[in-house]
């Protein structure tokens, strides 16, 4: 089974694109897409980061896919982003809302230039462990916004915890749209990246795959400083898709192919 883990940030501690792969073949995995570290108020150490994992991912890409991660609030940011997909060979942005809300009409701009870029967002949704009290900003019912910009590709990550069922709403309601468009590509997908407690991850897991089974994706959250944990995520998660009887394409599609359709190669 070919695996993706669509979610692994960069640690403090630089880790090279050949000490990741040892630990990917540890655990089986073929590709991981690798999040740059975040900068919540300074374009150039933002940019900074962005470079330097862009010459990490360079040194494999065909198994280190990367995720830029971008604060929309600070000026310049657009450009940089657009910069980041186009030249730099990122294949998605990473974005958590950080006391911003993406319905403000003041990101209408930066929406519309990841629009024209086609970008494929992974964003941070539900609670939040860091920034301070920067949870509440993080429901998945904001992202609805995008409904306006349908050429923005994205995945809630943790399926939202604890606003699951507000998750695949939101996954539901844009999914109608698309086919009462009829020219719509898939907009939204789930990344299953733990946040979940393990008392509720199995029934999470069920209600989204029972409603939108074809838009789930793999993901650890893990860190570069501690991939041999994705080998604990992948065990866990396939012992859950086995006790719900999903077949081998059903447990495909979650591990690589929604990620492969969200996140293709630019």
């Amino acid at each position: 089974m070919r695996i993706i883990d669509v979610h692994l940030h960069t640690a403090p501690e630089d880790v090279s694109a050949s000490e990741m792969i040892k630990a990917m073949d540890a655990s089986g995995v073929a590709k991981t897409l690798v999040i740059t570290r975040q900068e919540r108020s300074d374009l150039a150490k933002m940019r900074e980061q962005i470079v330097y994992t862009s010459k990490v991912i360079a040194e494999a890409p065909d198994r280190l896919g990367g995720l830029a991660f971008i604060q929309p609030t600070i000026p310049g940011a657009a450009d940089l982003a657009a910069e980041a997909l186009n030249d730099m060979g990122y294949i998605g942005l990473k974005m958590m809302p950080d006391h911003w809300y993406p319905y403000e009409e003041r990101l209408e701009p930066f929406w519309e230039k990841m629009n024209d870029a086609k970008a494929s967002i992974l964003f941070h949704t539900g609670i939040l462990w860091a920034n301070e009290d920067s949870s509440r900003f993080c429901r998945p019912v904001y992202l609805e916004k995008l409904y306006h910009y349908p050429d923005i590709r994205f995945t809630m990550a943790h399926i939202s915890w604890p606003w699951c069922e507000e998750c695949i709403a939101v996954l539901g309601r844009l999914r109608a749209a698309e086919k009462r468009s009829g020219d719509r590509r898939p907009q939204c997908y789930i990344d299953l990246t733990p946040g979940t407690p393990r008392h509720i991850r199995k029934q999470a897991i069920a209600n989204a795959f029972d409603y939108c089974g074809d838009r789930l994706m793999f993901g650890t959250d893990c860190r570069t400083s501690n991939m041999a944990r994705q080998k604990d995520h992948i065990d866990r998660d396939l012992a859950i898709f086995d006790e719900l009887g999903l077949t081998p394409e059903q447990k495909e599609r979650i591990m690589s192919g929604a990620a492969d359709e969200l996140f293709p190669v630019r």
